[in-house]
């Protein structure tokens, strides 16, 4: 619990310095996908080959504010809300899966007719951009994971048990149900196997903190498996890379894609 609440304190950080420059309120910048059973925000900025950036559980456009202004310099830069979170909507009644997630980013991909994409996610955002490079791989050219895990047990066992508990205790105190389904959601998810890393098309480049909150010897075994796959750890730096090494991030962001 102490590595998620620092998480919380670094996403408020990030919070207050997209304010700054409306990062994720930009009505200027801003559309709504409209979808079955979701409305999808995002916001554009800058011009050339298309970059998505995914954010975190619980989080929102604004946590790649540090990024924005450097990346969009490069790239057509297509930030989204993930499904139930920040400004975007879900009126689904199943379960949340990464899987749902990726498949959001190729209804947006398909609506702004791109018929390639890379991606950068930092922790949720990382799960969706793999299980999107195994389920579209014709679509993904090349993917950023910071923080990412392939199963729920990348953040250790014990960490896996807390959040059980903490689930429990939510629906005992008749929290939100969207608060609940996302920490569900870490709990259950996500699965991805060997084999599908193993089948990765993709180019890959792993990246975690020193410190993370998943495992190293998780994020290793994840770049390990996929094929010719690129892994950097942060040194110093926990599970907020984007905001603790925002302009290293970048800079390995924009030579991954570029060269």
């Amino acid at each position: 619990m102490k590595k998620i609440l620092a998480l919380i304190i670094l996403l408020v950080f990030t919070v207050s310095f997209a304010q700054v420059f409306d990062f994720g309120k930009n009505s200027k910048a801003g559309k709504i996908l409209h979808l079955k059973d979701a409305d999808i925000y995002y916001e554009i900025y800058g011009k050339g080959e298309p970059l998505f950036l995914l954010h975190g559980n619980g989080g929102s456009i604004d946590a790649f504010s540090k990024e924005i202004p450097e990346l969009s310099k490069h790239f057509k830069v297509i930030a989204m809300d993930t499904r139930a979170q920040g400004k975007s909507t879900d009126t689904s009644a199943d379960p949340l899966t990464y899987i749902k997630f990726a498949d959001d980013v190729k209804a947006l991909a398909d609506e702004l007719k791109l018929k390639k994409i890379n991606i950068l996610g930092w922790s949720d955002g990382g799960n969706t951009g793999l299980e999107f490079a195994i389920k579209y791989p014709k679509m993904a050219s090349k993917i950023i994971t910071s923080g990412a895990n392939v199963f729920p047990n990348g953040v250790g066992e014990n960490e896996v048990e807390n959040m059980k508990r903490d689930a429990e205790k939510m629906r005992a105190e008749n929290k939100p149900e969207r608060d609940i389904r996302l920490l569900q959601l870490m709990i259950d998810e996500p699965k991805i196997t060997k084999e599908q890393l193993n089948n990765i098309k993709a180019k890959v480049f792993v990246v975690a903190g020193e410190n993370d909150l998943i495992l190293r010897s998780h994020t290793e075994y994840i770049a390990k498996e996929i094929p010719n796959a690129k892994l950097k750890i942060y040194q110093g730096a926990s599970h907020g890379v984007p905001i603790e090494r925002a302009e290293e991030l970048s800079n390995d962001v924009i030579d991954f894609i570029k060269n």
